[in-house]
């Protein structure tokens, strides 16, 4: 961010101060204080968005962990296999998809079979029909899902440095604020003496 000229009534306006007979020093240190802690507050939201960003890695790799498990019941690429893992996606399709995964094909279809006699419709019981996924669709989701959380941390790294770019300037404002409140003193200092 960077900080045009600066006139009286803006500084006024960040604190509601009056400025009449404050020295030049102090307006810039009041300045400087400002822009300071602007540069927190940018860097406090940072430090919550990688939080946010962490929980979402660790909730990912959780939910990896407990599809893999699950999954590992199958190991075949027998109808049964194919189909005890469509199973598993179905079951996990609502808590996937909370995750922002594209779950197209995980639910199960009701399917209800009918016969007609005349005039009588029968219905017989009914049964899921559920997607049959290969070894190699499994695999593919669960890599999905692990490239997830790997994004999570790769934007978690990219986040820490704009993170301690914002700690640098706010270090920079504060000691800059420092600076001229001590300029500020020594020219009162030689005034009195005088």
């Amino acid at each position: 961010m960077t900080v045009g000229s600066i006139s009286t009534s803006n500084v006024n306006a960040i604190k509601g101060t009056n400025l009449e007979g404050m020295s030049i020093q102090m307006m810039a240190a009041m300045v400087m204080l400002e822009v300071g802690a602007t540069k927190k507050k940018e860097a406090e939201l940072k430090i919550a968005d990688m939080k946010a960003q962490n929980d979402k890695a660790k909730a990912l790799n959780a939910f990896l962990d407990k599809l893999n498990s699950k999954l590992g019941a199958f190991t075949k690429d027998e109808d049964t296999d194919k189909i005890g893992r469509g199973k598993v996606l179905n079951e996990l399709a609502d808590e996937a998809k909370s995750f922002g995964l594209d779950t197209t094909g995980w639910k199960a279809k009701w399917v209800q079979h009918e016969i007609r006699i005349i005039t009588k419709v029968i219905k017989l019981p009914g049964h899921y029909n559920y997607k049959a996924t290969t070894g190699d669709q499994a695999r593919a989701i669960a890599s999905q899902i692990q490239h997830m959380a790997e994004n999570c941390n790769s934007d978690n790294q990219t986040q820490m440095v704009k993170l301690q770019d914002f700690m640098g300037q706010y270090n920079s404002f504060i000691s800059g604020a420092s600076d001229q409140i001590k300029t500020a003193n020594q020219i009162l200092q030689g005034l009195t003496k005088n």
